[in-house]
Parts: structure tokens; sequence; C-alpha cells
């Protein structure tokens, strides 16, 4: 019975509850590809030329004396700082774009892995762009902070007081400084979660090995802890990603990138799912062999074989009497009755 099109009012136009939205994972695996194969590169060489900056000021000494001195030597940082401000500001400026080119790779491989699941809190892709964003701003805080202070410093400093600490206490003073170290700990905060949520949750849809993931959440923790040398470990880790996304990975690639969809790998302990035989063709069979007729085969034909054998001669002895052998079949006979 055919039926026409729903009136108005009816169930069909109603609006739809969000829980019957089609959720944004179920993604074809051919869109996917799609996407990623046009942006994937892009975003891969940025990340590569974002760690290139990061660590181009301490390959070609920009400001390295001032960025090798001690933290709390305030008052030599301050006159450091004003031989070589050129350098510093150059060093900064470099190091500022490099951690936000950090982003666009960050960003793609969390889509990538929220494409494959359904379980990837899709509202922290934000962490991603927010992190890196804000490290850049603050590295630019910190280079206005010392610019602002340094010639109250030089204009100021006591002759018989504590010279360091008159130059803490004019850098601290400054509200751009302030503002620098909030700033950085929201950074920080933001770009570490990033960096160890996308490496868990890339890792468990297979665009991950368990050593790159793993390796990536230990160096997402190591950016807090290992000082100076933290942009140098987040940037080995950045670079690896890039590669992968780019497909310009020496190696073979997880099979996750080239099927779009979650291939989580196998726990220890278990084997790989059996793979399904294909079933033979009957036609590869057809006219093998000899046909054989019903009536040939004697139980189908309705005979016994033993009664076939029974209605042979009888084996006479020497004196003309059945001998042992029919003697057997007439016990048999009478058994079967």
């Amino acid at each position: 019975m055919e039926h026409g099109p729903p009136g108005p009012g009816t169930a069909a136009d109603a609006p739809q509850s969000p829980t019957h939205r089609k959720p944004h994972a179920t993604m074809e695996p051919a869109e996917i590809l799609e996407r990623e194969s046009r942006y994937g590169r892009t975003a891969g060489v940025l990340g590569i030329l974002g760690v290139l900056c990061v660590l181009a000021p301490s390959f070609i000494g920009l400001g390295s004396e001032f960025n090798t001195a001690a933290q709390d030597a305030y008052a030599e940082r301050f006159e450091l700082f004003d031989a070589n401000k050129g350098e510093i500001l150059a060093a900064q400026a470099l190091q500022a774009i490099g951690l936000i080119l950090f982003a666009p790779p960050l960003f793609f491989l969390f889509q990538a892995a929220a494409d494959r699941s359904s379980a990837v809190r899709r509202s922290l892709i934000g962490l991603t762009v927010v992190g890196p964003l804000f490290f850049g701003f603050a590295l630019v805080l910190f280079f206005v902070a010392y610019n602002s202070a340094t010639p109250t410093f030089i204009d100021g400093a006591p002759a018989g007081g504590d010279l360091n600490q008159f130059a803490e206490d004019t850098l601290t003073e400054e509200s751009t400084w302030g503002a620098y170290l909030g700033l950085q700990l929201a950074a920080a905060l933001s770009l570490v979660f990033a960096v160890v949520y996308t490496s868990l949750q890339a890792m468990r849809v297979g665009l991950l090995t368990r050593f790159l993931g793993t390796l990536g959440m230990a160096l997402g923790v190591g950016f807090l802890l290992f000082g100076p040398l933290g942009p140098l470990a987040l940037g080995l880790f950045i670079v690896t990603i890039s590669l992968l996304i780019a497909d310009l990975w020496r190696g073979e690639r997880p099979p996750a990138w080239e099927t779009g969809e979650a291939i989580p790998w196998l726990k220890a302990g278990d084997t790989p799912p059996p793979t399904e035989e294909e079933l033979a063709d009957a036609a590869e069979f057809e006219g093998e062999g000899r046909e054989v007729a019903d009536d040939e085969i004697p139980e189908l034909a309705g005979d016994d074989p033993d009664d076939a054998a029974d209605t042979e001669a009888p084996d006479e002895g020497p004196t003309g009497r059945p001998g042992r052998r029919d003697n057997k079949r007439k016990r048999k006979r009478k058994q079967r009755r």
C-alpha cells in the first residue's frame, strides 16, 4: 500500500533531538581520507617549519648570552638585554612563531583521531590551538616586560645597595611581567594536556604506534619538567607527527592512515582475529570424476550386499553338504530377521 508524503504537523516535520542527529564521528572513510590528503601536507610542513623556528636561535646563537644566564641573575640579565636587544627580539620572535606553528599538526592529529572514534571529546580540540598561541604571545610579553624595565634599572640602579634585588623588584613591578607569568602558566597547562590527550587518543585508534603514543605523552609532561630543554623535547614529537601527517615518513605509516577507520593495536597476549576463508565455488567441481547412477549403489538400489552374497551357490563341502561359509551366511540371515 502506497502512502503519500506526510502532511504538516506530522512527526516527520518535527525537529529532531540532538540524540537523533548524525554524529560527526560517522563520517565516511572516503571523506576522511579525501580531507586528510587535502590538508595533511600543509599541516605537516607548517609543523616542521615551527620546530625549525624554535631551534634556530640556539643554532645560530641569537641572544645566547642572555638566554644562558641564570634566571635569578636579574641584574646581569638586564645588562645583557640592554647590550643585545636586537638579537633577543629576533630570537623571541622566531620562537614565538615556531610555537604557534605547533598548532596545525596537533589540531590535525586530534581531528583525525576524532574522525575515527566517537570516544574522543571534540570539545577539547581547542586546546591544541590555545596552548601554542598562548605560548607565542607569552614570549612577546616577556620581551615587552624586559624592554620596559631595563631603562628603569639602568637609570636608577643604587650605588651601594643590593643590585640584584633592585633588578628583581624592577622587573616584577612591571604589569606586563605579571601578564607574562599568567599567560605562560595557562599556555603550559593547555599545551601539555593537548599533547598528552592527543597522543593517547591517536594511539588508541591506531594513528600512532604504541611507542610514539607513549613518547608523545612523556614528552608532553617533560615540557614542564625539562626547563629550557622542554621546547626541544616537544619539538621532537611535533616533527615526528608532522612527518606522519604530511606522508613524508620514511617507514610504513600505521594502517589507520590508509583506511580512514580506527584500527586499534592488539593488547599483549591477544591473537589476530581469524580471516574468513573463501567458500569453494560449486562450479569448480562440476564435471570432475565419473557420475555414478543410483542403481549402481546397492544401498540406494534397495539391495543388501549381504543378501546378494547369499544368493550365490552354496559352498558344498567334500561330502556334498553345505560348507562352513554357507552355514555362516544362514546364521547371519537368521540374526537379521
